[in-house]
């Protein structure tokens, strides 16, 4: 498997793989300790064997092909946690950017809000006062007005009572 179809990998697949390969190694040292009990068990026959040194060089044999296999297992695994912790720890680093990112985003925007709500509140306020101005003019200059016509009333009436007098 190359290092690009690894990286492909979310980390719920490297472990099974971790599992498979750890299972491997299980039933390679199964075989080996069965291997042993078959050679401990049997009865090494000069014949066949040729001599105690070509067995044992045979035995040896074995053994260094299981301790190679057991090396190489490890060795797989010692690569595969390796790579596991660098993809997390770029996966963590990015989570990190792009969150400080929508937080400076977020900030932004929401300043942009504060800034717009606060620019309509003063223009309504503006709008309000204009207004109140206008609606107090018209009401001062209906009241002049008013005042207006209660004084011709008056005189009116004064001249009345006058006449009323005289009469």
């Amino acid at each position: 498997m190359t290092d690009k179809e690894l990286r492909k990998l979310n980390r719920s697949e490297l472990l099974e793989m971790l599992l498979e390969q750890s299972r491997e190694i299980d039933r390679l040292n199964a075989e080996a300790a069965q291997a042993q009990e078959q050679l401990n068990d049997r009865q090494l026959m000069l014949d066949d064997a040729g001599s105690i040194a070509e067995a044992s060089l045979r035995i040896h044999q074995v053994f260094e092909a299981a301790q190679q296999a057991a090396d190489q297992y490890l060795e797989n695994i010692r690569s595969l946690s390796g790579r596991q912790e660098s993809i997390c720890t770029r996966l963590e680093e990015e989570s990190r950017r792009n969150a400080q990112r929508l937080l400076e985003e977020t900030q932004a925007k929401c300043q942009a809000m504060e800034a717009e709500t606060r620019e309509k509140c003063e223009r309504m306020t503006r709008e309000a006062q204009e207004q109140a101005d206008r609606t107090w003019a018209e009401t001062k200059q209906k009241l002049d007005q008013f005042l207006d016509q209660q004084a011709g009333l008056r005189a009116l009436l004064g001249l009345f009572n006058q006449e009323m007098k005289h009469a």
